[in-house]
């Protein structure tokens, strides 16, 4: 495992509520981010270790939070905080990150499934199913793909529908997380890099 900056690691937000406003988040207190969109990721940022209690207001609000949350911050870690919910339930789920880089042709890849009125589904690409089963709030082991471009299908797992098609291209050397988000027929899927492939 590498390590980052001593005794920190690197953190970032994601909003997965569908159809949210833009919303403030704040550490300790502190303002962490401002006017985080929908489907839109923060800036990874260095936070030492340590317990934090994370609060998520509606963009220029300070009152009424929708989300607060105690989060435990590890060393030398990795992060995405996806923000997650119905729109009344709201949540904070951390999504640990892999920290190892790829060599060669492969890269790494898994899916988080944060749609909140998706079944589970079976993932499948050029007609071989790699994840099944996968529930609402699932994070899936990453596992090793070679670098191509690839027909992607989500099928429902229980009737085997399909609920999404697409062509995704995977590049050597990456991590990519796939994150489920908004609400079906709405629903799409995020292509996301993981910290750890911008590290040196």
């Amino acid at each position: 495992m590498r390590n980052w900056n001593g005794k920190y690691s690197l953190v970032r937000f994601l909003h997965a509520v569908p159809d949210g406003e833009e919303v403030d988040i704040y550490i300790n207190g502190t303002p962490f981010y401002k006017g985080l969109e929908f489907t839109e990721f923060s800036p990874y940022v260095y936070i030492p270790e340590g317990n934090y209690t994370v609060t998520v207001y509606l963009e220029d609000t300070r009152e009424n939070p929708i989300v607060t949350q105690s989060i435990n911050v590890k060393v030398n870690e990795l992060v995405t905080i996806a923000i997650v919910g119905d729109g009344k339930n709201i949540e904070l789920i951390p999504v640990v990150e892999e920290t190892e880089i790829v060599s060669g042709n492969n890269s790494k890849v898994r899916v988080v499934h944060l749609s909140p009125n998706a079944p589970a589904v079976n993932i499948a690409v050029d007609g071989q199913e790699i994840f099944s089963n996968v529930k609402y709030k699932d994070i899936t082991e990453y596992i090793p793909l070679p670098a191509r471009t690839y027909a992607v299908n989500v099928n429902e797992a229980v009737t085997n529908k399909q609920l999404l098609q697409n062509q995704v291209t995977i590049n050597p050397g990456r991590i990519y997380t796939f994150y489920a988000v908004g609400n079906m027929p709405n629903a799409e899927v995020i292509q996301s890099l993981d910290g750890a492939t911008f590290m040196k």
